[in-house]
């Protein structure tokens, strides 16, 4: 994985080789690698933080329709990659997924981000 962490020891981006400046945000379209899902937008966080969970920039849909956003996943994005690769007919990005844990240690997947 190419990002670092900050003070906090959250994954952060390098920024300067990422050549177009990338950061993922809300509506942001990601696809999980494996997965065989669509890609799917990025939800907004949520501010809630205790001593079991650190809080999250994201949510990811819940793959149920009706609880696509009640029942959203916390999720951290990263950008890793260095350069944007064309791929189906769009420009991309690599990423990492932090997927939050709530009381529990954070999982980490790779994926992909779609480049506005």
């Amino acid at each position: 994985m190419n990002a670092t962490k900050n003070e906090n020891g959250k994954l952060v981006n390098a920024g300067e080789w990422n050549e177009k400046f990338v950061e993922p945000k809300v509506g942001s379209v990601v696809k999980v690698d494996g997965s065989s899902r669509l890609p799917v937008r990025l939800l907004p966080g949520d501010d809630y933080v205790d001593s079991g969970f650190p809080g999250c920039d994201f949510r990811y849909p819940n793959p149920i329709r009706e609880w696509a956003e009640k029942h959203a996943i916390a999720v951290n994005v990263t950008v890793t990659g260095r350069t944007t690769q064309r791929k189906d007919g769009a420009d991309w990005v690599r990423v990492c997924f932090e997927w939050v844990g709530d009381c529990e240690p954070s999982t980490y997947s790779r994926g992909w981000m779609l480049v506005d």
